[in-house]
């Protein structure tokens, strides 16, 4: 995505320099003129739809922190109370989510994520165009990874993603057979797919902070704080 953005900007100043020196060169030829900026329309559109298709979360959830209490007798010391949930592109809540509480004050979200090669991207693929994401658990710093909390059913297509995609045969087929994909080159070049690996960000954590995690089309998973 980094490589991307700056190619289309610089695409979108060149078809602006175009506009203004083709006034010159076809200031003779209006139907000639009118014809190269329809086109350079249609390019400057392409171009603005990428960007939008860049910017767009594919998937997002969010963290509330409900309460946290010293744990002398525990590792960390102290325990922490949160509310994970699933939010919609019309930003409402996707269900209750769950309510949890971890050893410490620190929480790790791994998930499992698929990134597909940037042509998709570029050419706004609406199937292997956009990273995928499957939440897998939760769990605290002083928390084995097995011991945490589930999330989204492993194998499985992640059911909060759009309905359109839900039938899919290729992402129900890179869900269920995840492992024997990423650790198959051949397959992996062969699908379009550019990595398939976990991940497993971290943020401390605070009553009174909420955070959001975000998924874009063409990246991996973020934590950011949120009002």
């Amino acid at each position: 995505m980094a490589k991307i953005i700056p190619v289309i900007g610089l695409g979108i100043v060149m078809g602006a320099g175009s506009f203004f020196a083709l006034s010159d060169v076809f200031s003779g030829n209006t139907e000639l003129l009118e014809s190269r900026i329809s086109e350079l329309e249609q390019e400057l559109q392409t171009r603005n739809l990428q960007l939008d298709f860049l910017r767009a979360r594919k998937r997002v959830a969010r963290v509330e922190v409900l309460e946290q209490e010293e744990r002398p007798d525990q590792p960390g010391g102290m325990s922490t109370r949160l509310r994970f949930y699933e939010v919609g592109p019309d930003g409402q809540a996707l269900g209750t989510g769950q309510e949890l509480e971890i050893d410490g004050d620190t929480a790790y979200f791994e998930a499992l994520i698929i990134k597909f090669d940037d042509d998709f991207v570029a050419n706004n693929d609406l199937i292997k165009g956009s990273s995928l994401l499957l939440f897998r658990r939760i769990f605290g710093e002083y928390q084995a990874p097995a011991d945490g909390f589930p999330l989204d059913a492993v194998g499985q297509y992640p059911q909060s993603y759009s309905p359109e995609h839900a039938d899919d045969v290729f992402h129900r087929d890179l869900w269920a057979r995840f492992w024997e994909y990423a650790l198959n080159p051949s397959v992996v070049r062969e699908s379009g797919v550019r990595a398939m690996h976990g991940e497993a960000p971290f943020i401390k954590l605070e009553p009174g902070h909420n955070f959001e995690l975000e998924l874009r089309s063409s990246g991996g998973l973020t934590i950011r704080p949120v009002d």
